[in-house]
């Protein structure tokens, strides 16, 4: 388990911080990402909506929303802080002129998630000609994020930034239910079960975030005193590192 951790661990923040800033890129710059990047992970201790421009704009200027994983994940983020202020939107939708492509396929992707009745005017605005492959890839995905499976790295970021963005237990427990599935897998010798990696990346990803966020850990603890199944208390014990 601890072996899989490292290997397999995931931080939407890390991820982001660790995208290379140029080699003649100001020592303010890497500083600002590191800065908006904390501001992401616990946005949902401090929410300050005027950080969320600042945010995309840092992504965007250091090639983080060039890789498409990461853009879903920051569209998951900015999705759920919009859903729960709505006077936040006017801040970051519609977007600046001087924003790329890529940005505006991430909100294009924060449009949908965040269900906004003018999805469809908003996803006018944002997209192209050129788009329209990702244009029928969103129509076609769910709105709601707790409809997307954990089944891929892709969508187990995008739970975390949900968290990040609010920190609603729905989130949390979704990837704490796939821990949980990845332990009975392990133990009944599964691992070529669909779930199995997806699950083995969940627990890694708890493992790793949980000393850095009381609520994860509490929320751990909550789910280890209904525990029943060994298997279950096992990796529990093992992401709490009381074992």
């Amino acid at each position: 388990m601890k072996t899989q951790c490292l290997l397999c661990v995931f931080s939407v923040v890390l991820a982001c911080c660790a995208t290379a800033v140029p080699a003649g890129g100001a020592a303010s710059v890497s500083k600002s990402m590191a800065l908006y990047a904390r501001d992401m992970e616990f946005y949902y201790q401090n929410k300050r909506p005027e950080v969320l421009p600042g945010i995309l704009r840092v992504f965007d200027a250091q090639g983080v929303l060039a890789d498409g994983e990461k853009r879903l994940a920051t569209a998951a983020f900015l999705a759920e802080a919009l859903r729960h202020d709505a006077s936040a939107r006017g801040r970051v939708l519609p977007p600046a002129a001087s924003l790329s492509r890529n940005a505006r396929r991430t909100l294009a992707w924060t449009a949908h998630l965040a269900g906004f009745p003018d999805e469809a005017a908003l996803l006018g605005q944002l997209l192209d000609k050129d788009d329209a492959v990702l244009l029928r890839q969103i129509q076609e995905s769910p709105v709601s994020l707790a409809r997307w499976n954990i089944s891929e790295s892709s969508v187990l970021q995008m739970y975390w930034a949900a968290f990040f963005a609010a920190g609603k237990d729905v989130w949390l427990d979704a990837i704490i239910n796939a821990a949980l599935r990845y332990s009975r897998l392990n133990a009944a010798g599964l691992q070529n079960n669909p779930d199995y990696a997806a699950g083995a990346a969940a627990a890694a990803s708890l493992y790793e975030t949980a000393p850095r966020h009381a609520a994860v850990h509490a929320r751990l603890e909550s789910f280890l005193k209904d525990r029943t199944n060994s298997a279950e208390i096992d990796t529990l014990l093992l992401i709490l590192r009381k074992k």
